[in-house]
């Protein structure tokens, strides 16, 4: 998340707790003399921002601007191409191939962060590094680069933050009394000791120290959150704090349905080996006394993703126009609408891409078409469903840029080291932007050197206007990549101008291999007015009307390629860096000692179960055939295909064979 999208919602949730203290001191006739002003509330970064910039001149940095920086990084001497290199990181790949510049890139970026989140000890992990020595060597080229001009990524913020914390230099945390936690559960090694030291001030006061979670919530392991900190934070926060809690569970639903509550427990149950690594006696969810009995959940499985999307789409539309459908089974009747015009729609995937590494269309993109197709008034809002560096605003923001600096293409035609998806997509800018030159009567002026970046922008900022009125997601891009642009400026600028081949190395070319992807809390979502598209990460702590969740629309067979999504075979590439880092980390003896398959299976659990909970009157599952009946049928062999989401434990036991437990419609 951006720190200007942080600084905003800590703002909103301000606002709302003053908001919410007032009605409650109103009811109950009470002067409230609170000082509002001392309470600060914000994401643990924004904090952290406000703390660190308070003791050093310093500039954080987003995600998208730290990944071109480093793309660049990996991009010097052609680092990219160091087939040792390549050999170190494909070892970190949930499926074993081939690996591109982009994916170096993505690899490099997770590594070093988990160096930070695990506490890692640099020097010893370094004497050991083996066939990875260059890898450390971007890394330190990297970190300088910060350094010198002053910068910090998020990792690198949290590690001042928690080394002012040591040292006990923030006299503003002397007299706090109150440490709220919200999200427990996704808590990283670094962020728990930053809690537990800023918990000693708290201590000192007598003070309460609270912290709000759900381990079957858990999503974040990726980013290096560790179970453990949360199913077991009495005895830890007991051991080094000296701090007695209780446990208070929170086990009453007020948002979804009595049959989604009772399919949502019935699938967090399913799983024998997951109980084990849950917390232990965790009562069931329970609804609301006002909860309404609801629909069945529902499945919609087709044999082919043409008939699935059509079908799906179909539903789609009558739900926001408000049209009933009625399907009878087993002599009942069951009118299929969410009782409202324009209920707010979600449809959860494991990956939004409208189009496949292999350039085939996906479920996401035959929504889009469909629905747009039927009614161009629909909004359908999936901004992680493209690469950023195809879009027609990127296209036309980093192409004027390209046709302004290198009018000629002399400084791009020299550029032989590039990667060939870097090629194509600075190709393909060009063109666009000639074509659009050409049919809009506009002229580009050129600026061969000591390019003023601010000004350049402000010119090209006219351009955009049209693509940006088109589709809010065009309006997040553009701001996305005007963001990257201008913090990279800044960061590689010492007087306000840039060289041609500064713009290419450092902003261009980063771009152009993939190095910003769309993190899902770069965004604000406004869920009643679209069609949302969005990845299971994505809808945590959203609720929508209807929810419909993809558990197979792209998964033809029992391939060990698309294992990982449905039934794990390995523990993939978070068990992979877990395992590297292990002996270095001051975690290790902290981590749990569940096997990488094991903690894989767990994760795809706590996903789905994530999805079907947000869910507040319509649940539907959708797929393929195959997802339905559990098999794939081949010259008469009914070759089976287990998933997690249609209800498989680890076992390989279908608890609920053919999903018989569902409406099916």
């Amino acid at each position: 998340m951006s720190l200007l999208l942080q600084k905003k919602a800590a703002r909103e949730l301000k606002e709302r707790t003053i908001s919410w203290a007032n009605k409650i001191a109103l009811f109950l006739g009470v002067d409230l003399k609170n000082d509002f002003d001392n309470i600060r509330i914000g994401t643990l970064d924004s904090i952290a921002e406000d703390f660190v910039s308070e003791y050093d001149d310093i500039e954080v940095i987003d995600n998208f601007t730290a990944s071109a920086l480093m793309m660049q990084t990996l991009l010097t001497d052609e680092r990219n191409a160091n087939k040792n290199l390549k050999k170190f990181l494909k070892k970190f790949k949930d499926i074993p191939s081939g690996i591109n510049t982009s994916e170096m890139n993505s690899q490099i970026q997770s590594l070093r962060e988990r160096m930070y989140y695990d506490m890692v000890d640099f020097d010893s992990l370094k004497r050991n590094e083996g066939n990875s020595g260059i890898l450390f060597e971007i890394i330190d080229e990297y970190n300088n680069q910060l350094k010198e001009k002053g910068l910090l990524d998020y990792s690198l913020l949290e590690n001042r933050f928690y080394n002012l914390l040591i040292t006990r230099r923030i006299t503003k945390l002397e007299n706090i009394k109150v440490l709220l936690i919200d999200e427990y559960q996704d808590t990283n090694y670094l962020q728990e000791q930053i809690y537990f030291k800023i918990a000693e001030y708290v201590k000192e006061n007598n003070g309460s120290v609270s912290v709000v979670g759900d381990d079957d919530q858990s999503l974040y392991r990726f980013r290096g959150a560790v179970i453990n900190l949360f199913t077991k934070y009495n005895e830890r926060v007991f051991k080094q704090l000296g701090i007695k809690s209780r446990i208070i569970y929170l086990q009453k639903n007020y948002r979804s349905t009595r049959n989604i509550i009772d399919f949502t427990n019935d699938f967090i149950h399913l799983d024998k080996m997951y109980l084990n690594n849950r917390t232990s006696n965790k009562p069931l969810i329970i609804p609301s006394e006002t909860a309404e009995e609801g629909l069945p959940v529902m499945g919609l499985f087709r044999k082919n993703i043409e008939e699935l999307s059509t079908d799906l789409s179909n539903l789609i539309y009558d739900f926001i126009n408000g049209h009933v459908n009625v399907v009878e089974l087993d002599g009942k009747k069951y009118e299929i609408s969410p009782n409202k015009i324009n209920p707010s729609i979600a449809v959860l995937t494991n990956s939004p891409k409208e189009v496949s590494v292999y350039n085939k269309k996906r479920l996401p993109f035959y929504i889009r078409e469909s629905l747009s197709y039927k009614d161009e008034n629909i909004l359908v809002f999936n901004p992680r469903g493209q690469n950023i560096e195809s879009t027609d605003i990127v296209s036309l923001i980093c192409g004027m840029i390209l046709v302004s600096i290198d009018s000629d293409s002399k400084i791009q035609d020299s550029l032989d080291n590039l990667p060939p998806h870097t090629k194509k997509i600075l190709k393909m800018w060009r063109e666009y932007v000639l074509e659009y030159v050409s049919s809009n009567d506009k002229e580009i002026v050129s600026i061969n050197d000591n390019v003023v970046m601010d000004e350049l922008i402000k010119d090209i900022e006219g351009e955009c206007k049209n693509l940006i009125d088109m589709s809010s997601e065009n309006l997040i891009f553009h701001d996305i990549i005007i963001d990257t642009i201008t913090q990279t400026s800044n960061a590689i600028s010492f007087d306000g101008t840039l060289s041609s081949k500064q713009i290419f190395w450092h902003i261009l070319v980063p771009i152009a291999s993939g190095a910003i992807n769309i993190d899902d809390d770069m965004f604000e979502i406004d869920i009643d007015e679209n069609v949302n598209i969005m990845s299971i990460h994505q809808s945590k702590g959203l609720e929508f009307d209807v929810v419909i969740v993809d558990v197979g629309s792209d998964i033809l067979n029992n391939a060990s390629s698309n294992a990982f999504k449905r039934f794990p075979k390995s523990g993939g590439k978070t068990y992979s860096i877990e395992k590297y880092l292990r002996p270095y980390s001051r975690l290790s003896e902290n981590y749990d000692n569940v096997k990488g398959v094991d903690n894989a299976f767990n994760d795809l659990i706590r996903r789905y179960f994530v999805a079907y909970t947000r869910a507040k009157s319509i649940l539907i599952l959708v797929g393929l055939n195959n997802m339905r009946y559990g098999y794939k049928s081949d010259f008469q062999d009914n070759i089976e295909i287990p998933n997690v989401a249609t209800g498989w434990s680890r076992d390989k036991v279908w608890h609920w064979d053919s999903l018989d437990n569902l409406l099916n419609i």
